[in-house]
């Protein structure tokens, strides 16, 4: 989200804004939570990829009226699927408790007499036991992964900044200002130079066993899903310039929870930079 481009017009407009903490950096949370207080704006934190993450002392996704989490593979945490969400409002987690399992009010504190009393839509969300088993043992552990990983992050990025053959040929992204991070992913974007070779770089990492993935999912605007919508698509590249421009620079790499060995980093990063599009 562009918050240069928020504006009084704008605001009028809207009811709801989803702010999303991308591979645990922070989104403008400061302002972006004042202006939805001062214009009545339900505010919504996609903290799925930064669980952990804290700004001026804060956890993100408690800023908001609503914070989600993933325990998705790959995140900070897993519980091998699903994951969480949290919110300020007794009314509103009433209403997330029933939304979970199938509008049921069981577990209520005015529930009905009725056994089965269903007040609401709903879907069937609960965690297995066994995830929650799964889970609750990674948050014991989260702190010590998020130092690994920041270590790992600051290895890999001096080590590249520090190799004969850098030369600009990736951006890096920095941690948000007060913004204490907890990582997963590490996010580079390739040179503007070399937009146009994204996809054979890729393709290269790849053969190298190097895994990848984008940042996100890109702009969503480019995915197929999206004719579902039957969204206008002529302008994509003006109207989302900052999505677009991720979409063609981007990608990142993991980072492990284990501090990465000399010959892991050198190869890690000789491939990066061996590349002989670049």
């Amino acid at each position: 989200m562009d918050e240069q481009k928020i504006n009084n017009n704008i605001l009028k407009k809207i009811r709801l804004i989803v702010t999303i903490h991308v591979l645990g950096n922070s989104s403008n949370i400061n302002l972006i939570s004042k202006l939805s207080r001062m214009h009545n704006i339900f505010l919504v934190e996609d903290t799925c990829e930064s669980l952990g993450s804290r700004y001026n002392q804060k956890y993100l996704g408690t800023f908001g009226d609503f914070g989600t989490y993933s325990f998705y593979y790959s995140h900070q945490i897993t519980s091998g699927e699903g994951g969480m969400i949290v919110c300020n409002d007794k009314k509103d987690y009433e209403l997330l408790h029933t939304l979970r399992a199938h509008g049921w009010d069981r577990g209520l504190k005015n529930k009905s007499n009725n056994t089965f009393n269903f007040i609401n839509s709903g879907f069937n969300l609960r965690p297995l036991d066994i995830t929650a088993a799964i889970g609750l043992n990674q948050f014991r552990r989260l702190k010590k992964m998020m130092l690994l990983r920041k270590n790992n992050r600051d290895t890999i990025i001096n080590r590249i900044k520090n190799h004969e053959k850098f030369k600009n040929q990736f951006e890096f992204f920095e941690p948000t200002k007060n913004l204490e991070p907890s990582w997963f992913g590490l996010p580079l974007l390739l040179n503007k130079n070399f937009r146009s070779k994204k996809k054979f770089f890729l393709k290269y990492l790849a053969s190298k066993k190097i895994e990848n993935r984008p940042i996100i999912s890109g702009n969503f605007l480019n995915q197929p899903a999206i004719k579902l919508f039957n969204l206008n698509k002529q302008n994509i590249k003006s109207s989302f310039p900052v999505a677009q421009d991720i979409d063609e620079r981007g990608f990142f790499i993991g980072l492990p929870t284990k501090k990465i060995c000399v010959n892991q980093l050198h190869y890690l990063v000789d491939n990066l930079l061996n590349f002989d599009g670049f």
